[in-house]
């Protein structure tokens, strides 16, 4: 068993939050305006039309037009512009 496996079944067994306990990100979607990405590990590459971060499942890329940074700190980064598609690269 792995050590994510323990995690997981520990979490859910004390109904602890899992993306806190586990080092999970959290995505909300505002329609294809906005991506709120709670949880992130850092910021890998940046362009009007493409957003790459770190996230404890690896790669999250954003993909549009006229794509912005409205927030980036510690906790959150806020991606704003038209929203094409959002895909995970897995580690």
């Amino acid at each position: 068993m792995d050590k994510f496996y323990i995690k997981r079944k520990i979490s859910a067994a004390l109904e602890l939050p899992r993306d806190v306990t586990l080092g999970l990100p959290t995505v909300l979607m505002t329609g294809d305006e906005e991506v709120v990405i709670a949880g992130h590990k850092g910021l890998l590459e940046y362009s009007e039309g493409f957003v790459r971060l770190a996230t404890g499942l690896g790669g999250l890329k954003i993909f549009g037009i006229n794509l912005a940074l409205r927030e980036i700190s510690a906790e959150n980064v806020i991606v704003a512009g038209k929203i094409h598609q959002v895909t995970w690269e897995g580690n």
